[in-house]
């Protein structure tokens, strides 16, 4: 048996034991409190985030941004459906893809189907500014040829953080393809200071040879030819689209069927393209690529 006095020793050493315990744990949670970080501060968006008049519009936000909106998806949820703070984009962007449809950034918001010139013009606008030019004449209001595709001139992205979409600095690149490099078009050139187009076939960069012709009457040299005009991207007073800027009436290197100023004798061996008075009349046979000939 213990004796009173190793008794008493014991109980000291203990309750010493304890005191040192509880205060090294209390040094250690103190220690640790004042490292814990901060709770993040919730911030909501400043009065006029929806209002696309005010400068703290969610768009001039974007635009900040670099056109990057998956910041937005860490409040807004992956697919913009409200997320944690539980206020949906899909309410005003209805269209599919949401936020990230083509008419959101550019094009007409309220029409799909009208995804260019910039949003800052109405679709109906004629303007000379260099970022809208004859947007609207290529893509919408086409009288002379077929529908002309956006891949026609610019890289069209699957989605919008592909490369080369919005990871460059404004204007869009100019990267022409389809029917614009056809024929001989080797070299097409958009020039951003003078605002010119050259060397496409869709404006004359092009030669058609005698020797692969079924018609080879018609020629008067060994190819037919266009007049491979510069055009300028923001002279939209439709001077530029009078039938005979692109090849010459009729082309150079074609048998001379009258010298027509108004094309009226070409419906002879090119009839389903134009009238008898010099009208396109079948958009698709025309500046399609094709020597479209007595029907064929």
């Amino acid at each position: 048996m213990l004796n009173f006095k190793t008794k008493n020793n014991l109980e000291t050493t203990f309750k010493i034991s304890f005191v040192v315990m509880i205060l090294l744990i209390t040094a250690g949670c103190s220690k640790l409190n004042t490292n814990l970080p901060s709770a993040p501060v919730v911030t909501t968006h400043e009065e006029g985030i929806t209002n696309p008049d005010s400068s703290n519009f969610h768009g001039n936000l974007v635009r900040s941004n670099s056109w990057d909106m998956l910041s937005c998806q860490q409040c807004h949820a992956s697919d913009y459906s409200g997320g944690i703070a539980e206020s949906s984009c899909l309410t005003c962007h209805t269209n599919t893809g949401g936020p990230e449809a083509c008419n959101t950034c550019h094009g007409d918001f309220n029409d799909i189907t009208f995804i260019a010139p910039p949003r800052d013009v109405n679709k109906n606008t004629v303007t000379d500014s260099a970022g809208v030019g004859a947007h609207v004449k290529h893509l919408y209001d086409n009288q002379l040829g077929s529908q002309i595709l956006c891949s026609t001139c610019h890289k069209v992205p699957g989605e919008v953080y592909e490369d080369g979409h919005v990871d460059n600095d404004l204007p869009a690149e100019v990267i022409f393809g389809n029917l614009a490099i056809h024929n001989i078009a080797t070299n097409p050139n958009y020039n951003f200071e003078n605002a010119t187009c050259s060397d496409v076939y869709c404006h004359g960069s092009f030669s058609f040879d005698s020797t692969s012709s079924n018609y080879q009457f018609i020629y008067t040299e060994d190819a037919i030819v266009g007049n491979d005009s510069t055009l300028k991207w923001n002279k939209v007073d439709s001077t530029q689209a009078v039938c005979g800027t692109c090849h010459n009436l009729p082309p150079t290197g074609h048998q001379n069927a009258g010298n027509d100023p108004d094309a009226t004798t070409c419906v002879s061996c090119h009839p389903g393209v134009v009238d008898a008075g010099g009208n396109i009349i079948d958009q698709a046979k025309h500046i399609n690529g094709m020597k479209n000939v007595f029907g064929n």
